[in-house]
């Protein structure tokens, strides 16, 4: 085991398993019995007793670290096995249950949010009317033209004994009108 302790170095007490850092140089190194060693040959000394240490420490903390990686792996996997049913129930239950509801309130949101539209301006019904009273005017308009028409047509003369009435038809039947009324001759 290595006490070494010169100024600003470390010295290890091996009974305690205390470090005692040194201020004092020339006090601290003649108590300690290291006054005659060179700066080189304290450096090797310290630098033998910190690999002595972290040897020993780690022979110590690989079976921890290797039992810590275990008991993780079995604390994760048994931390799996236990929320994976959770998180499948909740699942359903938002599906089932919370979605039909939020989405009930996100219709109802944006029917409350939808902008109305403006009110359509009150429609001309006057054009119609006017067209219909000018096509209704028209046709009758165009029937007694027609009308005035066939009743002042010329009569042509014939004979009396035939006068312009098809074969087999009394005279009186054919002076009579399209509707069956006579006409004074």
């Amino acid at each position: 085991m290595v006490e070494f302790a010169g100024a600003g170095e470390v010295r290890q007490d091996g009974s305690t398993g205390r470090s005692f850092v040194s201020l004092i140089t020339k006090q601290a190194s003649e108590a300690n019995g290291t006054a005659g060693l060179s700066t080189q040959e304290r450096a090797q000394q310290v630098a033998e007793y910190l690999r002595a240490r972290q040897l020993a420490a780690q022979a110590q903390l690989a079976p921890l670290a290797a039992n810590a990686q275990v008991a993780a792996r079995q604390g994760v996997y048994g931390a799996r096995a236990w929320t994976a049913p959770r998180l499948d129930l909740m699942a359903h239950a938002l599906q089932e249950q919370w979605a039909p509801k939020a989405a009930a309130a996100l219709a109802a949101y944006a029917r409350r949010v939808d902008p109305v539209p403006p009110p359509k301006p009150p429609r001309r019904r006057w054009p119609a009317v006017v067209g219909g009273v000018v096509l209704i005017a028209s046709g009758a308009t165009a029937a007694v033209i027609i009308m005035n028409r066939r009743n002042s047509a010329p009569v042509t003369e014939a004979e009396p004994d035939q006068a312009a009435s098809p074969a087999g038809t009394s005279p009186e039947m054919a002076a009579a009108d399209v509707n069956g009324q006579s006409q004074p001759t």
